[in-house]
């Protein structure tokens, strides 16, 4: 038995292209990184299909910029504070930020970065500045994640330039590893503990 054609003609055929370029729409605003600009409720897709990702900028201590797809992304990281260095009030700029940020910058300018994501009910977290809330990890060989990658967050907190800041809620999977950073820097005095 044949199946019967039916002639798209008039109304339907307007229907069924306006149909077909919102669904390629989405799909490619998806897959480029602009729906979560959008749409921040939707879940952000990972920054490449391999998960690895380009730094394309240091800001400073606790904020950095990658290539999301085809945008610049502005992340901050969580669970850490710097000092300021390069606030638009340059009264709250400090020496202290500025080795941070000096610090920050030679550890990972070059490097080949993955950011897991903060996620809050099915969506990308942004701060009140509208930058994404995650943990940054410098991805060693093999791409994607492995024991051998470094979690930047718990580097930051090791080395002294931030405490382990839990105001807006701890780490999840990654408390343990950011509290006993947080006490190494303490015993050892380093940066923010040598008081």
């Amino acid at each position: 038995m044949a199946l019967k054609r039916i002639p798209l003609k008039g109304p339907l055929a307007v229907l069924v292209v306006l149909a077909g370029l919102f669904a390629g729409g989405i799909h490619l605003a998806h897959q480029s990184g602009w729906l979560v600009v959008w749409c921040p409720w939707i879940s952000p897709p990972a920054i490449s299909d391999d998960g690895s990702g380009t730094l394309l900028k240091v800001r400073d201590g606790d904020t950095v910029e990658v290539r999301y797809h085809d945008m610049i992304l502005a992340v901050r990281l969580r669970c850490v504070d710097t000092a300021e260095s390069v606030h638009p009030n340059a009264k709250r700029n400090s020496t202290a930020g500025d080795r941070a940020s000096a610090w920050a910058k030679e550890q990972l300018l070059g490097q080949r970065v993955r950011v897991e994501f903060e996620r809050k009910d099915w969506h990308m977290e942004l701060d009140r500045y509208g930058r994404a809330l995650g943990y940054l990890w410098i991805d060693h060989a093999p791409i994607g994640p492995g024991p051998e990658d470094v979690l930047f967050n718990e580097q930051v907190i090791s080395h002294g330039f931030s405490a382990y800041i839990t105001t807006f809620g701890t780490a999840g999977p990654h408390h343990g590893r950011l509290s006993r950073a947080e006490a190494e820097a303490k015993r050892e005095k380093r940066e923010i503990w040598r008081r």
